[in-house]
C-alpha cells in the first residue's frame, strides 16, 4: 500500500515543483479580458501591456493613471507593433524591467529617478538614456521602427 501512495504522490510533487519554478521567473504576469496583461516584475514593479484593438485600448486607458512610465510601439505608417522586448534599468545599470510587451502599449510604475530603456522589434534596438522619471506626473515615450507596410500584410 504504501508503494501505491509513492507513486500517487510523485505527479503531485512534480506538478507543485513546476509551478514554483514557473512563479520565480523574473516577472510575474496574468493576462485579463481581452488580452491585456498586468504583472509585476521581481523587483515589485506593477506593469500593463495590450492594446490591440480598441476595446483593449479603451479598458487600459481607464487604468493608466496607476503607472508613470507610457511606453507605446508603432510604425511611421500609423501601424502599432506588438511583441516588442522591453528593457529598463536604473542609472547604476540595475535591471528593473524585462519583459515583451503583448500590444502597441506598455505602462509601468516606477519610483522616481533616472531610467535606460531598451526597446526591441524584430531585432532592432533603439534606446532612450537617462529619461527622468518625476515622483508624480507620467512620461509618455513613443517608439517608431521603419517597418516596410507590407510586412503588416503577411503577418
Amino acid at each position: 500500500m504504501d508503494s501505491i501512495s509513492s507513486s500517487r504522490l510523485a505527479p503531485a510533487v512534480s506538478w507543485l515543483v513546476l509551478t514554483l519554478v514557473f512563479l520565480s521567473a523574473s516577472s510575474v504576469s496574468a493576462q485579463l479580458a481581452e488580452g491585456i496583461v498586468k504583472g509585476e516584475t521581481m523587483q515589485g514593479y506593477q506593469f500593463m501591456s495590450g492594446g490591440v484593438g480598441s476595446g483593449e485600448r479603451d479598458a487600459m486607458l481607464e487604468q493608466a493613471k496607476s503607472y508613470n512610465l507610457a511606453l507605446s510601439f508603432a510604425a511611421p505608417s500609423g501601424q502599432y507593433l506588438s511583441d516588442v522586448r522591453v528593457l529598463i534599468t536604473d542609472e547604476r545599470g540595475k535591471e528593473v524591467v524585462n519583459t515583451t510587451a503583448v500590444g502597441p502599449l506598455f505602462y509601468v510604475e516606477l519610483p522616481g529617478g533616472r531610467y535606460n530603456i531598451t526597446a526591441s522589434y524584430d531585432g532592432r534596438s533603439q534606446e532612450i538614456k537617462g529619461l527622468q522619471i518625476p515622483n508624480s506626473g507620467r512620461v509618455s515615450k513613443v517608439f517608431h521602427w521603419n517597418v516596410p507596410i507590407d510586412e503588416f500584410t503577411q503577418r
